[in-house]
């Protein structure tokens, strides 16, 4: 699955911009230009851009429409490319249905075929969300339910390309590297039709250090990429009728039962689970966000994150590449949890979604195989795994990742070691989510290092395998400070911190932390909720909170 590029044998065209946008209804068919439409920015959630309550909390489906005209070459496939749109979609050309897409957080890649001097493309998004879809939820009188504690944004979330290609094309590339003594062997394999394929290897500098063809390139005193040093190398793949450029980095990913290591060295996870959350854009993919996000983890001293709860943008793996990130990469199964009686049950979270969840893995691995940055897959958050039926789900589930995936699985455990998880055994790395005196025993912050201290320490004894606290944290109201601190105060959030902090590190097992959460997101409203998750070390608009200095000496030296 490679993103679309320009070179002197393709061509990009983007879309982005002003589009028409209303809602419609269930059986809408986009047969003529819209009428009676609204403008919409893509890319952008329309949630907190509408300002009627009715729009914002539209429950079924919505239309985005534009028209565009571009030069057609003779000889030249088109295509269209949409990162993503949430959740499931059909796209129109010129009133023709042309495909779907199946899932809110993967690209939409479709042929144009019949492409006219003025087009119209209509894009009809249904965001609602049932047992089969990832995430789960359930639609009750006209009302969305679901358990994930993120707002079900809407809208077309990433880039909207149109882009050429030679009829013999580049379909796909695949590069594995192996790390050790003076060379590095490189691995590439091409799909493509073309008969004349050339591969070589330019460093950092631009000059070419191996050539061949696809198979087995020698990279002879290579430099590895780390966090310490993102070095990153690129691929270019040229036959007689195209080309292609990927960046790649050179490194070795392996677990054992005391740890993570990159390039053989002991690795330390310091960082934050996250969202792709901002004000107004929604999830809109923005690179000046991406960019200030990179830039705060890199001022906080972090060296990783999680893609909680979903895959995140293209361009955001990109930069995680560039700045030296590592991440673990997670498909959106999140909140199958929390139901009535059980969540795993034929007439909820079924061998359907399992289907489902198996092409997701599939597609994430595909999109992001040739990142250096990815280091792990997470196929889950917070299951019901000591549920029996949920043991099968995971097997299956997991049984098939290996086989797609050749980097280290984990699944984001809720369910407590004493409660008799039923996928542990089928993990490499086990990362819990824990909130004592937030959640349960609210604000007694004495009882946080004992009740984690424990709980670790009787995971890593039953398991035998590498520990990471993936989510820990308090909800905190920037500004309000209080001396002895209580909850939602800045100091609260500094002392539940150090008390996590304690616990973690008295456990010879646990390989890392990522605190929850880097910055305050949007939810769906509620009692435990002001204007959204507040348990940011930076508000929304990406400004650090009191605990933000704590946190960063502390991952200093870490």
């Amino acid at each position: 699955m490679l993103y679309p590029k320009s070179n002197k044998y393709r061509d990009i065209y983007n879309l982005n911009g002003i589009w028409k946008f209303k809602t419609v209804a269930e059986d809408y068919l986009p047969t003529v230009k819209a009428e009676d439409a609204s403008c919409m920015a893509v890319p952008a959630s329309y949630n907190d851009i509408v300002t009627d309550r009715a729009t914002k909390e539209h429950v079924g489906k919505v239309l985005y429409e534009t028209v565009f005209s571009i030069p057609v070459r003779e000889n030249m496939l088109y295509r269209l490319r949409i990162g993503a749109t949430s959740h499931q979609c059909d796209v129109y050309l010129n009133g023709k249905h042309i495909g779907r897409g199946i899932n809110g957080f993967f690209p939409i890649d479709l042929p144009l075929d019949n492409l006219q001097e003025e087009n119209r493309l209509s894009v009809v998004i249904d965001n609602r969300l049932t047992f089969q879809t990832l995430p789960p939820g359930k639609v009750e009188k006209g009302r969305q339910t679901y358990n994930h504690d993120f707002y079900n944004f809407t809208g077309i979330h990433r880039d909207v390309l149109v882009y050429s290609l030679p009829q013999k094309h580049i379909r796909d590339i695949r590069i594995k590297t192996v790390v050790g003594g003076d060379y590095s062997a490189v691995s590439v394999e091409v799909d493509t039709d073309c008969k004349q394929i050339a591969c070589k290897i330019k460093d950092a500098e631009n000059n070419v250090v191996a050539t061949g063809t696809a198979g087995l390139l020698k990279v002879e005193y290579p430099h590895t990429w780390s966090t310490e040093t993102p070095y990153l190398y690129t691929l270019v793949v040229e036959t007689e009728s195209d080309k292609y450029e990927e960046r790649f980095g050179i490194r070795k990913v392996h677990v054992d039962e005391k740890g993570f290591y990159l390039n053989d060295k002991p690795v330390y996870f310091k960082g934050f689970g996250m969202h792709e959350d901002f004000f107004i854009l929604g999830k809109g993919n923005n690179a000046a966000v991406n960019i200030r996000n990179f830039e705060l983890l890199k001022w906080m001293n972090a060296n990783s994150f999680r893609t909680s709860h979903y895959p995140y943008s293209e361009e955001i793996m990109d930069l995680a590449d560039e700045y030296g990130f590592l991440v673990i990469d997670e498909v959106p199964a999140v909140g199958m949890h929390w139901w009535d009686d059980y969540n795993f049950a034929p007439d909820k979270v079924n061998g359907e979604t399992a289907i489902l969840h198996k092409e997701l893995i599939k597609q994430l691995m595909d999109r992001d195989k040739n990142h250096p940055c990815v280091v792990m897959l997470s196929v889950a958050n917070e299951p019901a795994t000591h549920e029996e039926a949920a043991g099968e789900y995971f097997k299956d589930v997991i049984s098939y990742a290996r086989t797609v995936c050749d980097l280290p699985l984990t699944l984001v455990e809720f369910t407590h070691f004493t409660e008799n998880s039923l996928v542990t055994d089928w993990i490499d790395v086990v990362c819990i989510n824990r909130y004592y005196a937030w959640y349960t025993e609210h604000a007694q912050i004495d009882v946080v290092c004992d009740r984690l201290q424990d709980e670790l320490h009787a995971y890593y004894k039953a398991a035998k395998k590498p520990i990471i606290v993936t989510e820990f944290g308090a909800d905190t109201l920037e500004g309000v400070h209080m001396v002895p601190s209580e909850t939602f105060s800045e100091e609260f959030q500094e002392e539940y911190l150090i008390e996590n902090f304690k616990a973690i590190d008295s456990c010879e097992g646990c390989i890392g932390e990522h605190i929850w959460n880097f910055a305050d997101f949007k939810t769906k409203e509620g009692l435990r909720r002001a204007r959204g998750n507040r348990k940011g070390v930076f508000t929304r608009e990406r400004q650090p909170k009191l605990a933000a200095h704590f946190v960063r000496k502390r991952w200093k030296d870490k």
